[in-house]
């Protein structure tokens, strides 16, 4: 039987920001402006369509006003794997959201952070 320290120090040929990890789930936040609703559609199904979409598990949401403007947050991770393909898993994710949203209401801006070492993060 290999430890984990043991098998910790192997190396391996990856490309960087593939480096495997032993760490937590990895946590990402998406901020999200709504404008207007579409004809015939209800504040709740904006929400419903962003969760629906997403297709990670979500830790969190809410809604909130900023500066007349109101914003969707969902709180939510991907698997562990790279932090390459994590990030690229959350910026997908956050892509479904939005154009999911979008069938239900006018979008504005968006923001995609990701949790490291306690601070929130931009991602490009």
């Amino acid at each position: 039987m290999v430890s984990l320290a043991a098998s910790s120090r192997a190396t391996w040929p990856v490309a960087p920001g593939d480096e495997p990890r032993l760490t937590c789930v990895p946590s990402y936040r998406l901020e999200l402006e709504i404008g207007d609703l579409r004809p015939g559609k209800t504040p709740n199904q904006v929400m419903e369509a962003a969760l629906s979409s997403l297709g990670h598990h979500v830790d969190a949401t809410d809604i909130t006003v900023i500066d007349g403007t109101a914003r969707i947050l969902l709180r939510f991770t991907v698997p562990a794997c790279s932090a390459a393909k994590e990030d690229t898993a959350a910026q997908a994710a956050a892509r479904h959201t939005r154009e999911a949203v979008e069938h239900i209401a006018s979008t504005g801006r968006h923001r995609l952070v990701r949790r490291r070492r306690g601070s929130w993060l931009p991602l490009g």
